[in-house]
């Protein structure tokens, strides 16, 4: 898919270790019960090694909170690392971030902290809030850090004796059900989520082993000690903080960069800014977006594609052995299976375009327009002008991830 100059990038720092350990997580959380989720999976370890947060759309009963906790055991983060806020219309900022509290001594205040701090959150039905109560989440989201009563106090502690970060990852619920007494999420706020991803209901193999699950004997409680091993969860973020670097490190290729460069300027209507198209693929492009997007993209969703492609090639597409050289040669095809979570919440398209009589159809129409506009926007011609298969691969990539990722 890629040509040699593209190919000759520098080596990451990730080792094959580390590939062999990211492999493990889906199967760990299958084992905690949860089924048929493999993508949905790898898809948060993206966007907590990448420092992105996730939005989890789906009906209920489908065990978007018991992911969560199965995801954290299977990180060896435990039980403590996760958060849970219930939202609902009465919920205030101040019960999410925390607040002073009179403390012990007369006239003491103490700080009280709030659910939001902790590794792993779940933001349950984050649509049922207030916009005054989603507001408060936008600083943590974008600066890992809360402002309460005038002091900033950071979500994502930097230990003194090593020089590792904790993590902090948001998973927001929405249903797409019942929505009286909701507050759709404004575009400022759901730009705060590297990945919308829609959780659909499980195939007929996948209903049995939960029914199975649910007919198996009860398991006995974990000893407090296990649950609370406060040493085995700084090891483990320990190891998330290394991984995440490690997985920075990757390189994009620099067709894989202009690629996205094309697909935000030629959203904004910049055909201008749009790099090595051919005449043909430039006026297919233009006349693509012409009066059909309603809000474009911009430097966030750059950047979001970016991460995407570089953290599904090391989760989910590189093999072990090639994990220093060879996962910059995957970031194509991990663009071309991450684009549709990556933007559908983000680009707004013309009513007429997407008005397909329900919104489970006006989704799926949007998510073919993503496909489209990211095919269209692949560059067909390398710098110097010499014709190439970077633009037909991609489109194969795609089409074939819309089948085996569904996300």
């Amino acid at each position: 898919m890629t040509d040699t100059a593209d190919s000759l990038v520098p080596p990451s720092d990730l080792e094959a270790a580390q590939v062999t350990w990211i492999r493990t997580i889906p199967d760990r959380v299958r084992d905690r019960g949860m089924f048929g989720l493999d993508p949905v999976v790898n898809i948060l370890l993206v966007a907590l090694l990448t420092g992105g947060h996730v939005l989890l759309e789906g009906n209920p009963g489908l065990g978007k909170t018991a992911l969560v906790r199965a995801l954290s055991a299977a990180l060896g983060l435990g039980e403590t690392a996760v958060g849970r806020i219930q939202f609902t219309p009465d919920l205030m900022p101040s019960d999410i971030t925390g607040t002073e509290m009179p403390g012990p001594n007369r006239g003491e205040l103490v700080f009280k902290p709030g659910p939001i701090f902790c590794q792993l959150l779940l933001a349950d039905e984050i649509n049922r809030a207030t916009p005054k109560t989603q507001a408060a989440m936008l600083e943590a989201m974008a600066e890992y850090q809360v402002t309460v009563l005038g002091v900033r106090r950071p979500l994502r502690d930097w230990r003194q004796a090593t020089p590792w970060q904790s993590p902090f990852m948001v998973m927001a619920t929405q249903n797409p059900i019942d929505q009286e007494g909701t507050y759709p999420l404004p575009e400022a706020q759901s730009d705060r989520f590297m990945f919308k991803v829609l959780m659909s209901l499980p195939d007929a193999d996948v209903i049995g082993q939960i029914i199975d699950k649910d007919l198996a004997p009860l398991r006995p409680p974990l000893a407090r000690a296990e649950r609370d091993d406060s040493h085995a969860r700084n090891t483990a973020m320990e190891g998330l903080h290394t991984l995440s670097q490690a997985i920075r490190s990757v390189a994009l290729l620099p067709v894989v960069k202009t690629q996205i460069i094309n697909i935000v300027q030629a959203s904004n209507g910049n055909m201008a800014q749009v790099r090595d198209l051919s005449q043909p693929r430039r006026k297919a492009l233009e006349e693509l977006v012409r009066d059909r997007i309603t809000y474009p993209l911009g430097p966030r969703a750059a950047g979001a594609m970016a991460r995407a492609a570089v953290g599904w090639a090391a989760v989910a597409l590189v093999e072990p052995a090639d994990a220093a050289r060879g996962t910059s040669a995957h970031t194509p095809q991990a663009l071309a299976q991450t684009v549709v979570p990556v933007l559908r919440h983000r680009l707004k398209v013309t009513q007429g375009y997407a008005d397909h009589f329900s919104p489970q159809a006006e989704a799926r129409a949007l998510d073919d327009f993503i496909r489209a506009l990211a095919d269209a926007a692949a560059p067909d011609l390398d710098p110097r002008a010499r014709a190439w298969g970077y633009a037909e691969d991609f489109a194969e990539a795609q089409s074939h991830a819309r089948l085996s990722v569904p996300l």
